[in-house]
């Protein structure tokens, strides 16, 4: 008899049932597999922590400059629009006609310029000729006043020359009637001459003393007379050149008057209304530089005052931003720094942030404690010729960069710094 006999089918056959089988202890394995990743994760963790940087940032409200402002025209009293030359969007060159305007306060300051401008060629013309006159007037009395003071020097030196030659004649006719006397007096004590004889040699040299002393009085006399004229031409030559001076200097200073009064009067209406050009009694306004015509005034004739007439953009001003930093933050800001302009009016998500840095800080505060701030325009990417002064958006600048675990140290540091102090105050 076969042992399997007895059995039943499913007894004696290989059958297989899931159910059956024991289970797999793969905890071990499942752990190792954690283990690893975990690890895995805390290496990446460590070296992202440690490389990738992040940048710090700080946001601040910031309007668009420009480094020459936008011309606007408009003036402390009414003005009457007598033509227009331009429209909005009109490109105009150096000197061109925008606009001509008048007003009573025009009529007025071209009058008074026109004045000036009149007495100025006036005194070009006619005080100009007369001054000429007398300076020519002056300065042949000047030739005559020299010519007389010549003529007396020649008198003085031909005195001079007479006297010398008359005043040795007269000393020699002393000398000899003196010693005729002399000898005459020795006749006379041997009594080989009489008396009467002796009186006429006395006499005789009485005579030529006195005329020795009397040509020389008379010499001296012209003589000095011929020098007090002298001086006199010396002192007229002397009050003909300070006139002829005097007359110089109240030309100049009448011609330099006249001058700045049409100068004053041309550069008070330049100050008020720029360039210009005088046409009918009205003011013709230029342009000062190349530039487009933003706004243009399109009521009535009558312009009100303060109201804005005309404005003119220059095409060669350069965009800049204009930041003011709270003191707070003014010691973290340095020049060059990275700048990301998110202008309000295109959209970043859209248009993109323009890029630039800092280019200017200023080394004090203003009036509210608040440092002023420049942004140079580095790249305005699809924003290019759209941007214009005075739009406004927030400027987010890039102070540094840092990984993350220079960032988790600093927030540490802060904690243990806060509790620290707050140990300490207690």
């Amino acid at each position: 008899m076969n042992e399997i006999d007895e059995l039943e089918p499913q007894q004696y056959r290989r059958q297989y049932w899931e159910d059956d089988v024991p289970l797999r202890d793969v905890r071990q394995s499942v752990l190792r597999k954690f283990v690893y990743i975990g690890l895995l994760l805390f290496i990446g963790f460590l070296v992202f922590g440690s490389l990738v940087k992040f940048p710090d940032e700080v946001q601040l409200p910031f309007v668009l400059k420009t480094d020459m402002s936008e011309d606007i025209y408009q003036f402390p009293f009414p003005v009457y629009v007598a033509e227009k030359y331009v429209t909005p969007g009109t490109s105009i060159e150096n000197g061109k006609p925008i606009i001509k305007i008048t007003s009573p306060e025009i009529v007025t300051m071209i009058s008074n310029y026109n004045e000036a401008v009149r007495n100025s060629d006036n005194y070009s013309d006619d005080k100009t000729l007369s001054v000429q006159k007398q300076k020519e007037i002056l300065e042949i009395k000047l030739v005559q006043n020299n010519e007389k003071m010549s003529e007396v020097q020649k008198q003085i030196n031909a005195t001079d020359a007479a006297w010398k030659s008359n005043s040795a004649k007269l000393e020699f006719e002393k000398d000899d009637a003196e010693n005729k006397l002399g000898k005459n007096k020795e006749l006379y004590a041997g009594k080989y001459i009489s008396a009467q004889e002796l009186k006429e040699y006395e006499l005789r040299k009485v005579t030529a003393a006195d005329m020795l002393v009397a040509g020389k009085q008379k010499y001296e006399k012209e003589r000095m007379a011929l020098i007090s004229e002298s001086r006199q031409y010396s002192l007229d030559r002397t009050s003909l050149n300070n006139e002829l001076e005097k007359l110089k200097f109240d030309s100049k200073f009448d011609s330099v008057r006249y001058q700045d009064q049409d100068l004053l009067a041309y550069n008070k209406i330049k100050s008020t209304f720029g360039s210009f050009e005088i046409s009918d009694g009205c003011l013709i306004l230029k342009s000062k530089a190349p530039g487009v015509v933003s706004f243009v005034f399109e009521g009535e004739k009558e312009v009100a005052g303060s109201s804005v007439l005309l404005k003119v953009l220059y095409r060669k001003s350069s965009l800049y931003g204009f930041i003011t930093s709270p003191p707070t933050l003014i010691g973290k800001l340095e020049k060059r720094q990275n700048v990301h302009l998110k202008v309000a009016t295109f959209p970043y998500y859209e248009w993109g942030a323009a890029d630039g840095h800092l280019d200017n800080i200023s080394l004090a505060a203003d009036e509210k404690g608040n440092f002023n701030v420049t942004i140079a325009l580095d790249d305005t990417k699809k924003m290019k010729g759209r941007l214009q002064p005075g739009l406004t958006g927030i400027a987010t600048i890039v102070l540094s960069e840092r990984t993350f675990f220079d960032y988790f140290f600093r927030k540490v540091k802060r904690t243990w710094y806060n509790s620290t102090t707050l140990t300490n105050d207690e």
